[in-house]
C-alpha cells in the first residue's frame, strides 16, 4: 500500500510496531502498510462485549471510552493480552492515529504525540486566545464561570441572530461531536443546559454566526503547509433541543483556491507561533464579513472518514511521523491529501442514534421527489444504511451529489436524509432544522456578523471575572 514518495516502512523507527485504532478496516490497512511481521494493529472497535461500556452518551464519552481502554495496555485491560503476546519486551514502537491522544498509554514509546500546549488551544474557552495572537478576525465572545446568569451574558453578545453557549469541564479531556454546545434565540436558553457546581466548568458565549458551516485543515510540514480542500460541515440544528447534530463533512465544489490561502496563512502562523506540526483543522462559519473561526482541532479530524481505508491510514501515519520530525516528500503528501478529500460522485453524511427497528432491512436505496426524499427500492439517488455502532447505531448515508436539490450543498437537504431514517429505519433523530442561512441555497447569509480585530477584547461592565477568551486563561 505504500507508494514512491511515502515509504512509510523505512522512515519509522526500527523493529516492531503496535498500532491502536478505532475501525477494523483501518486495523487491516495498518497491517498492509507495515506488514504482518512488523506490525499488529488492534481495533478498539472489535473490544469483546464484556469491555465494552453502554450505554456511550455521545462523541465525547466514546473519546473517553476509547482511552479508558488504551489505559489498559500496561497490563490491566483487554488490549494487554495480545500486545504482550506480540510484543513481550514492550520494545515495540506505539502508534496512536488520531484523535486518539489518551493521558495514559503504557511504557511503549509512542511516536508521534501531541504537545501540551497543542492540545490547549482545543478548548473552546481559551481558543479565542489563539486566533488573537494567530492575528485572525473572530467574533465576540465572554468566558465565564459554569455558573453565570447565561441570558445577561448571552444578551451581550447577541446581535439579534441568537446565542451559541459551550460548556467545557475543567481539566477534563477534550470534547467531540458538537457535545456541550447549546443555542437559543429570543433571550432564554433551553432547559436542556445543566446545572453545574461552582468551578467544575467554564462557558463560551459568542454570537450565533448565520451563514455555511465550513471546515478550512491542513498539514503542519517544517517548511510547508499543506491545505487540504476545504469541507462543507453539515450541521444542523434540533430546534427542541437547542443542541446541534453533527452529521459529518463533505467537499466544497467551488470556489476553493481562497480557503486554501486562508488555510496555508493559519497553518503558518501555527507553526511560527506554537512551532507546531501535523494535521489540524478551524472549524467555522463563511459570512458575507468571510470566513470566521469557532473551534480549533489539533489533530486529523473525522472528514476523511468516507475516503478508502488505505489512504486514510496513510495520511494518519504521514500526520505521526511530523509531528516527530520526520517527514516524507511533500509532493507526495499533497497527492494522498487531493486523493483523501477531493469530491467524488457521492458524499457521505453520518448519525449516531440510540435505537433503530433490527426488523427492517438495515439498507435502503433512496431518492429524490423534489425536495422531498422517499425510500424506493429502485431508487438511483443514495443508499441509507443503519448498522450497530458503540454509540447504538450508525447511520451512513451516501448521497449522489448531482442529484442534490438545487445541486450544490448538503446542509439544508440533510435534515430529509435523518426524517426518512427515523421513518423507515426506526432512528431516533428526531426534528433537525437546516443550518441558519438566511439563503439556503446560495451559500451566503445577507446579514453581517460582528466581528473583532485580532487582539481586541471585549470588557464587560459590571460582571466580575467575565472577559474576552483573548483576556481569560484556564484555572
Amino acid at each position: 500500500m505504500s507508494r514512491r514518495g511515502l515509504p512509510i516502512n523505512r522512515l519509522l523507527p526500527s523493529g516492531k510496531v503496535l498500532v491502536v485504532c478505532g475501525r477494523a478496516d483501518d486495523a487491516a490497512a495498518w497491517q498492509d502498510l507495515l506488514g504482518p511481521t512488523r506490525c499488529l494493529a488492534l481495533a478498539l472497535d472489535d473490544a469483546p462485549p464484556a469491555a465494552r461500556r453502554r450505554p456511550l452518551r455521545g462523541a465525547s464519552d466514546h473519546l473517553s471510552w476509547q482511552h479508558h481502554a488504551i489505559s489498559g495496555l500496561d497490563g490491566s485491560g483487554w488490549l494487554a493480552g495480545p500486545a504482550d503476546a506480540f510484543d513481550p519486551d514492550s520494545t515495540a514502537a506505539l502508534l496512536l492515529p488520531d484523535p486518539l491522544d489518551p493521558p495514559h498509554s503504557g511504557a511503549r514509546r509512542r511516536i508521534g504525540a501531541r504537545q501540551p500546549a497543542w492540545q490547549f488551544f482545543e478548548d473552546k474557552t481559551v481558543v479565542d486566545a489563539l486566533w488573537d495572537a494567530a492575528g485572525v478576525p473572530r467574533a465576540q465572545s465572554i468566558v465565564g464561570d459554569g455558573t453565570a446568569d447565561l441570558a445577561r451574558l448571552g444578551a451581550i453578545v447577541d446581535q439579534g441572530t441568537g446565542v451559541v453557549c459551550s460548556y467545557q469541564p475543567i481539566g477534563a479531556g477534550p470534547s467531540a461531536g458538537g457535545d456541550g454546545i447549546w443555542w437559543w434565540r429570543g433571550g432564554l436558553p433551553p432547559e436542556t443546559i445543566p446545572t453545574v457546581e461552582p468551578g467544575t466548568w467554564r462557558v463560551r458565549l459568542m454570537p450565533f454566526l448565520e451563514g455555511v458551516p465550513v471546515r478550512l485543515h491542513g498539514l503542519a510540514l517544517t517548511t510547508r503547509i499543506v491545505p487540504f480542500p476545504p469541507m462543507e460541515l453539515v450541521t444542523l440544528p434540533r430546534p427542541a433541543r437547542g443542541t446541534f447534530l453533527c452529521a459529518g463533512a463533505v467537499p466544497i465544489l467551488d470556489d476553493t483556491a481562497e480557503f486554501a490561502e486562508q488555510t496555508d496563512r493559519i497553518g503558518a502562523s501555527l507553526r511560527e507561533r506554537l512551532g507546531y506540526r501535523g494535521g489540524f483543522s478551524v472549524d467555522g462559519i463563511l459570512t458575507v464579513n468571510g470566513f470566521i473561526p469557532t473551534d480549533f482541532n489539533a489533530r486529523l479530524t473525522s472528514a476523511m472518514e468516507a475516503a478508502p481505508s488505505d489512504r486514510r491510514v496513510l495520511l494518519h501515519a504521514v500526520n505521526l511521523l511530523a509531528r516527530a520530525g520526520i517527514e516524507p516528500d511533500i509532493s507526495a503528501v499533497e497527492r494522498l491529501a487531493e486523493e483523501a478529500f477531493t469530491a467524488g460522485t457521492t458524499c457521505t453524511i453520518f448519525g449516531a442514534a440510540t435505537r433503530a427497528n433490527e426488523h427492517v432491512p438495515p439498507e435502503t436505496s433512496i431518492r429524490w421527489v423534489s425536495d422531498r426524499l422517499v425510500a424506493d427500492p429502485l431508487g438511483a439517488d443514495g443508499t441509507l444504511v443503519i448498522s450497530p455502532s458503540p454509540r447504538g447505531w450508525l447511520l451512513t448515508a451516501t448521497l449522489v451529489s448531482d442529484q442534490l436539490p438545487a445541486g450544490g450543498r448538503v446542509g439544508p437537504w440533510a435534515p430529509e436524509v435523518f426524517r426518512l431514517s427515523d421513518e423507515v429505519l426506526g432512528t431516533d433523530f428526531g426534528n433537525l432544522a437546516p443550518p441558519f442561512d438566511t439563503q439556503p441555497t446560495a451559500g451566503l447569509p445577507a446579514t453581517p456578523a460582528p466581528i473583532f480585530s485580532p487582539r481586541r477584547s471585549v470588557p464587560v461592565k459590571g460582571t466580575a471575572g467575565f472577559a474576552s477568551g483573548a483576556d481569560r486563561r484556564p484555572g
